[in-house]
């Protein structure tokens, strides 16, 4: 579990036992655990999703960044037999290119914090 998981619960935990402990709430204490259980299962997953606080190797976004990475590369040394007849040289400066351009993906993706125009 993610710290950011972690973190997202303990408050989930407060404000169900703030609120049930409530005058005007009609909810017994013995209910706490149960709809914090309930609330946290369902919930925590969506917003770590949605803020992008899931761990790297669980990013679609990463995969795609490595793959973006990964494939010209092996493409220009000759892993692959589609490689497109063109001089090495160029194959290598269009590899590393497309290899630049994951790199800075994932850079971004590591370091955003909160979604773009927030």
């Amino acid at each position: 579990m993610s710290a950011a998981s972690t973190a997202l619960q303990n408050k989930i935990a407060t404000a169900v036992i703030d609120t049930i402990n409530k005058p005007t709430v009609a909810a017994q204490a013995q209910a706490a655990r149960p709809i914090i259980e309930a609330v946290t299962d369902k919930i925590v997953p969506e917003i770590v999703s949605a803020t992008n606080n899931e761990p790297w190797y669980q990013s679609r976004v990463t995969w795609g960044a490595i793959a973006s990475i990964a494939l010209p590369l092996l493409g220009a040394f000759g892993v692959s037999t589609d490689v497109i007849d063109a001089d090495q040289f160029a194959a290598l400066g269009l590899a590393f290119g497309a290899a630049a351009g994951g790199i800075l993906t994932l850079y971004g993706r590591w370091v955003a914090k909160r979604p773009i125009g927030a």
